[in-house]
Order: structure tokens, then C-alpha cells, then sequence
């Protein structure tokens, strides 16, 4: 009995033990098909879901616990809890557009009105038809709107958008009087655009002509060059300015009839920032004299003029008073010649042509000599008048002895 009875106990163990191995496996099946379930691998993907749309469920799935993807194969199964076989960058521009201006992206469609739910279906659908599902999803409403918005947008950063310059040189246009720095130009993306304030005086002239002032904004592939008045002086700098990230669209591969899932990877470069300077030219001013060499007074009434050697280019005309003339804002460095146009009265004109250098003289003289005056007759001098007196005489004479003659011939 009493071996009955042990043998009856024993055997109610051996099924109790065999109850809880089942209900211990269940429920370890059970934890790993759970779609909200997240295994210690850091890299599987977990299904979140948002709410419903038109009738779709509205689910994005975290990767790495940080991306939020999209599902790109709609007909294929939920990959939550599955490891993924890889990931790639996935250049494909219409993919790359729809993550960009798609739910969470950098540049939402307004047509999503702020509904979340909806943003994740029309992306997540858009997505699917894109990246080769063999339905369309174009009868769901704002799918066919949302292809069409995309047509007309740019390509999403792909590279960090910068000046290809960051030191200009700057030359003088004589004729123009103004300060001009050679061209920059704006590299990056279709669509984008970099920002830039430039102080009084300077204005940058993009290649068609277009004048900015102010906050200039240019885009990708534009060139410019900046102009500025002669008073500008010392360096311009932008600072640093500009994006430095750029967008990459990633593709996580998922095992057989489980769908590939999407994301936009903001690619940081803390070190791509962008800025230029340009260095413009010191100018300086000179004082002009026009002197009588006699006594080195100033002379007024003669009229000057001041070319740039390098072009001919007029730089200045004046007539002179009795104070120095001024010229400010003569290029440091360059050559400059003096001329004397019309003398003073009573002076000869100076044939001198006075080359000088901005910066390396403050002070040039041109000197003018006066006219010889002609000499007047002395008073009492018998000589001025024995010239004349024997012409007459000799003249006299003359007249005399013809008409002597004539009288004789008649008699």
C-alpha cells in the first residue's frame, strides 16, 4: 500500500514537473513572438505603432533604438523582433526624396495637415512603391499627391554645402572706383542655400548681374564676387556659417518575406562648417602743391590733373588755390603721375610729368617758372634814334637829287 501509495505520489510529481515544462516553454515562445517585445541585441528592429489610416495600420519600426524606419515592402511581413542581415546606403533619389520630405523627415509634406498617422501610411506606402512593390498604392488618398510633390522638390542634401574659396583677393577697378575680390562659388545639393551678412559699403554681384546687400542668401552652384567702396578698409571675414550635415538614405535588409525597412541617416560633420574673408586694400591721401620756384610760395590758377599710371584712368582735375590740393583714397602702392595742364598767367607751363607712389610720399611739388619780361628802351640813349634819323636823311636825299635832275632834263 504503503509502495501504492508511493508509486501513486511519484507519478503525480513526474506529471506536475512535465505541466510546468510546457507552460515553461509556451511562455517562452510566446515572450519571443510578441511584436512589442526587445531583445538585449541592440540591433533588432522593434514595431511601434502610431494608430490607423484609410484603413492601414500606421507602424514605423525603431532600429538600433534610435532610427525610426518605414516599411518598404507593405506586402511582406512585420520584421519587429527579427535580426537584420544588413544595412546600405541606398542611392536611389526618389527613395532619398520621400524619407526628406516624407513623416519625420527635414522637410515635411504640408499636405500631411500634422497627422501622424497619416504621415507614416502615405510614407510608408509612397516608400513601397517605390522601391519596386509589385502594387500600387496611388487609390489611397494623398499618395498620388505626395509622388506629385515630390516631382517638383530637390534632391535632399548629399553633400555639405561650403565655398569653394576661403580667401578672396581683391583688385581696384580704376574705372569704376570701387574695390572688386575675385569669384567664390556656393558647392552642395540642388536647393541648397547659405546665408551671409555683409556690412555697409560692400555688396556682393552674383554672375548675372544681381546686386545683394545686407543678409545675402545664395544657393548651390551660384558665383559671386563682392565689391566695396574705396573707404573700406581691413579684412571681412563671414565667420562660420553653413550645414554641416548632409542626408543619406539607409536600406536594412530583413530575412525572406519579411519587409525591408527604410531611414534618412543625418550624416554630422562638426568640422565642415564654411566661411570666407576677403582682405581689401589700404589707401592712403596725398596733398598736391603748386609753387613758384622763385620763393616756393603756393601758386593759384593752374589747372592739374592726376591720372593712375597703370590704366590712364583720370583720377582727379583741379585748379590750384593758394592752399594744397587733397586727393584721399589713392590705392596704397600704386603709381600715380601729376601733369600740368594750363600754367598759371604769367608762368610757363611745366612739361614735367611727376610719377609717385601712394603711400610712399604725402606731399608732391610741382614747381612753375615765370615768363621772361621784354626789355623797354633806355631814356637818352642817341643810339635808339640814329637808326631811324640816317633813314630818313639818306630817304631825303634822295627825292632831292631826282627831282634836280628832272628839272634839268626839261631846260
Amino acid at each position: 500500500m504503503t509502495r501504492s501509495k508511493f508509486g501513486a505520489e511519484t507519478k503525480n510529481v513526474k506529471h506536475f514537473l512535465v505541466v510546468l515544462a510546457i507552460m515553461a516553454l509556451l511562455l517562452t515562445v510566446s515572450a519571443a513572438m510578441m511584436p512589442g517585445h526587445v531583445n538585449a541585441d541592440a540591433n533588432d528592429i522593434v514595431s511601434k505603432n502610431i494608430g490607423s489610416y484609410s484603413g492601414y495600420r500606421a507602424s514605423i519600426f525603431i532600429y538600433k533604438g534610435q532610427y525610426k524606419c518605414f516599411c518598404l515592402e507593405a506586402h511582406n511581413g512585420d520584421p519587429s523582433g527579427t535580426d537584420p542581415l544588413g544595412e546600405e546606403i541606398y542611392n536611389n533619389s526618389n527613395i532619398a526624396k520621400a524619407l526628406y520630405y516624407g513623416q519625420y523627415g527635414a522637410e515635411p509634406w504640408d499636405g500631411f495637415g500634422g497627422d501622424e498617422a497619416k504621415g507614416v501610411v502615405i510614407t510608408s506606402l509612397t516608400l513601397s512603391d517605390l522601391y519596386g512593390n509589385a502594387k500600387n498604392y496611388d487609390t489611397v488618398p494623398g499618395v498620388k499627391e505626395f509622388k506629385a510633390f515630390l516631382e517638383s522638390k530637390p534632391m535632399p542634401p548629399s553633400e555639405i554645402t561650403r565655398f569653394t574659396k576661403k580667401s578672396l583677393k581683391t583688385t581696384w577697378d580704376a574705372k569704376r572706383k570701387v574695390q572688386v575680390t575675385e569669384d567664390n562659388e556656393i558647392k552642395g545639393s540642388e536647393g541648397q542655400k547659405l546665408s551671409f551678412n555683409l556690412p555697409k559699403g560692400v555688396k556682393a554681384v552674383k554672375k548675372d548681374g544681381t546686386v545683394l546687400t545686407g543678409k545675402v542668401t545664395l544657393s548651390a552652384g551660384e558665383i559671386f564676387h563682392l565689391e566695396a567702396e574705396p573707404g573700406v578698409t581691413g579684412i571681412y571675414n563671414t565667420g562660420e556659417i553653413g550645414k554641416n550635415f548632409k542626408y543619406q538614405p539607409i536600406v536594412v535588409k530583413t530575412v525572406r518575406n519579411k519587409q525591408d525597412i527604410g531611414t534618412l541617416k543625418i550624416v554630422e560633420d562638426k568640422t565642415a562648417v564654411t566661411q570666407f574673408q576677403a582682405t581689401w586694400l589700404r589707401f592712403n591721401g596725398v596733398r598736391i602743391s603748386k609753387q613758384d620756384i622763385t620763393n616756393k610760395k603756393e601758386l593759384p590758377g593752374a589747372k592739374m590733373r592726376v591720372i593712375d599710371a597703370e590704366s590712364g584712368i583720370l583720377v582727379d582735375e583741379w585748379t590750384s588755390t593758394d592752399t594744397p590740393h587733397i586727393i584721399s583714397n589713392l590705392v596704397n602702392g600704386r603709381k600715380y603721375i601729376l601733369s600740368e595742364l594750363v600754367a598759371p598767367k604769367g608762368f610757363r607751363i611745366s612739361r614735367e610729368q611727376i610719377e609717385f607712389v601712394a603711400g610712399q610720399k604725402d606731399h608732391v611739388v610741382m614747381f612753375n617758372t615765370p615768363e621772361k619780361k621784354p626789355k623797354s628802351p633806355k631814356t637818352g640813349d642817341d643810339n635808339s634814334l640814329s637808326v631811324p634819323i640816317t633813314v630818313l636823311t639818306s630817304s631825303v636825299a634822295s627825292v632831292l637829287a631826282a627831282v634836280y635832275m628832272r628839272r634839268r632834263v626839261q631846260k
